[in-house]
């Protein structure tokens, strides 16, 4: 034979209404306790957080051991890359200004023959 688990409903076996609730405390004074400890609980997280002058200097204390921390290139790596970057900006400068030219000089085009 199958054994039966008693958590799950077998199909065709109808629900008994009158179910008692397992560990289920459904008084009225036990739910206003468990308000009054968490109201408590609230008012004490609340006590604890740090004043604004405290969290201000423990995060400017935090910023400068985090920027301690970062590897900083030396002057002739910054150097070689504003290089770098100075050069991309050129070229790309170069091209846009040719797009322009271009386009500008197509729609003067377009709008002569397009006015006779």
């Amino acid at each position: 034979m199958a054994k039966k688990n008693k958590n799950k409903a077998i199909q065709g076996e109808p629900l008994a209404a009158n179910a008692p609730l397992m560990d289920a405390d459904l008084s009225a004074q036990t739910a206003t306790a468990q308000k009054n400890a968490y109201k408590k609980n609230k008012t004490k997280k609340s006590e604890q957080k740090p004043k604004l002058g405290a969290r201000i200097r423990r995060s400017f204390k935090e910023m400068f051991s985090e920027l301690k921390k970062v590897s900083w290139p030396t002057a002739k790596k910054t150097m070689s890359m504003f290089g770098i970057v100075i050069a991309v900006v050129l070229f790309f400068l170069v091209i846009i200004s040719a797009f322009d030219y271009g386009i500008i000089n197509l729609i003067e085009l377009l709008m002569k023959h397009s006015i006779v």
